[in-house]
């Protein structure tokens, strides 16, 4: 049987914080992941990132388990006293109390549900449309991750836990694509640290997933005819744009 990530090798990426809710005040503790000694790899079409022997994105959040907020590790700190008021109106008083996570590592389940939390935390709290858009990805990239940690260690999961998740990653990846589009119209870039050739990259790439070639095809124009952007995105924009016509070309053919 192999194994998609060993835990032994993840425990060498990943510390322990204690931690002061921003919310409630109550202290726990953390996992971090130790980003200095992150290996990058290629990252997949659509920009999710990889790396050797971990991935960073389990430990992206942080979700106190005494009152229910969550958010990801760069804003937790940032709570606004507007933001609190709705988180304790809102998720604390319904939350019940967990016993905190006690790992060395994350798994990917424990780490859905965290991204999960901070999901409802960010639209509790009426975030931007992009933040919300972003959580959503993200939880799209951990549900495709634990589904090649399935594929990788047969018998992980059942055929309908397998298939749930399937469609969950679909449903969280259509969100992001909704949102990321109304964010577009809406906010002005840097939109989730990108600038705007690699959101429309990024747009390419969902719009082509959901087959809105058209739309696909225009993202990818606008980033080939750019000036002053880097060689590598034009490129990745024309090898989409190729991809783009040769499905929509197949698809034509086989309605005739």
């Amino acid at each position: 049987m192999s194994v998609l990530y060993d835990v032994e090798e993840e425990k060498k990426y990943v510390f322990t914080k204690k931690i002061s809710c921003t919310n409630c005040g109550a202290n726990f503790n953390d996992l971090r992941i130790m980003n200095s000694k992150l290996r990058r790899k290629e990252p997949d079409m659509d920009l999710r990132p990889r790396f050797q022997f971990v991935d960073s994105l389990k430990y992206g959040v942080t979700a106190c388990p005494y009152c229910g907020f969550a958010a990801p590790v760069k804003s937790f700190e940032q709570l606004t006293s507007l933001h609190q008021k709705r988180i304790r109106e809102k998720i604390t008083s319904q939350f019940m109390q967990r016993e905190p996570f006690a790992g060395e590592t994350l798994d990917y389940a424990t780490a859905q549900g965290q991204y999960e939390l901070a999901l409802v935390c960010a639209m509790v709290m009426e975030l931007p449309l992009s933040e919300q858009a972003h959580l959503c990805l993200q939880l799209s990239w951990l549900i495709r991750g634990r589904l090649e940690e399935a594929d990788a260690e047969q018998g992980l999961l059942d055929e309908t836990t397998y298939k749930q998740l399937q469609e969950k990653q679909e449903r969280y990846y259509r969100q992001a694509y909704d949102l990321f589009s109304k964010a577009f119209t809406q906010e002005d870039f840097p939109i989730c640290g990108m600038d705007q050739h690699t959101f429309d990259y990024l747009l390419a790439v969902l719009s082509y997933h959901f087959k809105e070639y058209d739309v696909a095809v225009k993202f990818c124009g606008s980033i080939v005819q750019a000036k002053g952007i880097s060689a590598k995105l034009k490129d990745k924009a024309l090898m989409l744009k190729d991809e783009i016509m040769a499905a929509k070309k197949a698809e034509e053919e086989g309605q005739e």
